[in-house]
């Protein structure tokens, strides 16, 4: 080796270690920091750690992307590389080790999994114990007739088992009825059905069923929601094939109520109508007439009356016309008309009737023959008013038809009215001669529509005497419900139904404290063709053993289950 001078050292060669050089020069053996009493170090063995540790920070480096910005960084580098020490904390057991493990995504502290795994179980534990609640609470609700939309003001049934009353029909109760042809039983008697509709003296709205030859269905309950002496008015349709019943009524909120039935399936429900989200609030004490030179008494069951009709041949459309009492802050009192379209399921005002007494109760028909739907009410005074509309004119107003002064009891007697081929019959209590209710014939159209004016029968035939006691401030004969049915086949023809109740309990029912209602419910008939009444026609109508509707269960539970599961959701 030669020895060259030190001011004419060569240029000391350098190794290329991944972009790391490195002076490999053997040193002159003295440190001026080293201790001369002990050995040298092993200069070869540490250049090749240094070496190592190089290569492996360099490694490290290259994939300090994959770190989060949170791990510790050498505190002498710019670069996120990681020292010695931390790559012993991260798993590397020896200089060659593999890279660390990415971060597993958790949910709680669990790995998703394992979470959705434990969501999964926890959840199906809740839907059972949902199920078997719902359905707990519903046979064990089924011993107590108490309900959560019970009106407060209403007396609470005490158990499941409540008997009738003395007198289950309250006194003050509308009656309405509805009739229809269904089924395809073998003889045409077999296809006639009668749905009676009243409030008992408990505050439920109950219904008695007939089905062709059969008995009357004892009467039970099927709201509980409606407020005390109610108004009532039904409608039934054909939904395509199936007949739909259609009931209004008057909330315990104060607000009408509309409520839908398919009748083909003796399983379905009552359902809430569009009607309930207009929000129509009713007015049941109306302001009576300063000179009240009849002494109408204001009750509260006389505001909420009410009448509907429904025709295929209304102008506007198939669909339901709904008529009842309202009034103005001034006391101003007329009656409003609603109008709904069954193609659009959609209800808009009609047109206000405004010479209509406060307290008249209402009853309408629609004559399909002549295209006149027809309503009737006290004006004041006693005296039967008529209006009429030309339903063939989607433009048509109301227009007053015949009145017949000094005819009705009270102004506020009940009235009922059905309509067959051109002919109205309206039915009401009368305190002329034999008291009992009797037959108004009404015929012919409006001279303006170019008839030759219409004509009734004063000599009215008397239907029935029902039996009857004399209340104060009241109509002795409400409630009182008619129809009128048409069966293909039928030997007798079309023919003719009244309904009515009779023998009364109490005395006076404004009297605190006091209870009064009907004991019975009676249906007598005749054929259109034979204008006599006949007592062997006479038909009593169950009021039922029970206050409790057998459905009224399933429908709990199914507002249970409901609760349970919007609370789920």
């Amino acid at each position: 080796m030669v020895d060259y001078p030190p001011e004419k050292q060569p240029p000391a060669p350098r190794l290329d270690y991944e972009g790391l050089e490195v002076d490999t020069r053997a040193g002159d053996g003295l440190d001026k920091h080293l201790d001369p009493s002990k050995p040298l170090p092993d200069l070869r063995k540490w250049q090749e750690e240094e070496e190592n540790k190089c290569y492996l920070n360099e490694k490290q480096m290259i994939q300090a992307h994959e770190v989060p910005q949170s791990t510790p960084t050498s505190p002498d580098s710019s670069m996120g590389v990681l020292s010695p020490q931390v790559t012993e904390q991260k798993g590397f057991g020896d200089p060659m080790g593999s890279p660390p493990e990415p971060r597993t995504r958790r949910i709680c502290g669990l790995r998703r999994g394992t979470f959705w795994l434990i969501f999964g179980i926890v959840f199906a534990v809740v839907i059972v114990v949902a199920v078997v609640g719902g359905v707990v609470g519903g046979t064990r609700r089924a011993s107590s007739a108490s309900n959560d939309d019970q009106d407060p003001g209403k007396p609470a049934p005490a158990s499941a088992n409540i008997p009738v009353q003395p007198g289950d029909l309250v006194v003050g109760s509308p009656l309405s009825v509805i009739s229809y042809v269904a089924g395809d039983g073998p003889i045409a008697e077999s296809k006639q059905y009668f749905r009676v509709y009243y409030q008992s003296v408990l505050g439920n709205v109950k219904e008695a069923i007939r089905r062709g030859l059969d008995q009357w269905l004892s009467a039970a309950p099927i709201f509980t929601d409606a407020a005390n002496n109610t108004g009532l008015a039904t409608i039934v349709y054909m939904n395509e094939s199936t007949p739909t019943g259609q009931m209004f009524y008057v909330g315990s909120n104060g607000y009408m109520q509309e409520k839908r039935k398919s009748f083909h399936d003796d399983k379905a429900y009552w359902e809430p109508g569009p009607l309930n989200k207009i929000n129509i609030e009713m007015k049941g004490n109306l302001s009576l007439p300063e000179n009240n030179q009849n002494n109408d008494p204001i009750n509260r069951f006389d505001g909420f009356r009410m009448a509907a009709v429904y025709s295929e041949r209304f102008r506007t459309g198939p669909g339901t016309r709904l008529f009842f009492h309202t009034s103005a802050v001034n006391g101003t009192t007329w009656v409003q008309e609603w109008i709904w379209s069954k193609s659009s399921d959609q209800w808009q005002i009609g047109q206000s009737i405004t010479n209509v007494h406060p307290n008249s109760h209402l009853a309408a028909t629609v004559d399909e023959r002549n295209d006149l739907l027809r309503l009737y009410f006290s004006s004041g005074n006693l005296t039967l008013q008529e209006v009429w509309l030309n339903i063939s004119d989607a433009n048509g107003l109301y227009n007053n038809g015949f009145s017949i002064p000094d005819f009705l009891p009270q102004n506020n007697a009940e009235l009922a009215a059905a309509s067959h081929d051109g002919v109205n019959y309206i039915y009401h209590p009368s305190n002329i001669g034999e008291l009992g209710i009797r037959e108004l014939i009404v015929s012919g159209v409006p001279a303006s529509l170019g008839g030759s004016q219409e004509s009734f029968n004063l000599s009215e035939p008397l239907v029935a005497r029902p039996t009857l006691t004399s209340l104060e401030g009241t109509s002795p004969y409400q409630p009182l419900g008619a129809s009128a049915t048409k069966v293909e086949g039928l030997s007798e023809g079309p023919q003719l139904f009244v309904f009515w109740a009779e023998n009364v309990t109490g005395l006076k029912p404004s009297a605190e404290g006091s209870v009064t209602g009907y004991r019975n419910l009676q249906q007598i008939s005749r054929p259109v063709q034979n204008a006599t009444w006949s007592e062997t026609e006479r038909l009593s109508i169950h009021l039922g053993t029970t206050d409790v509707y057998p459905e009224a269960n399933s429908s709990r539970r199914r507002r249970t289950w409901r609760r349970w599961l919007s609370w789920l959701l």
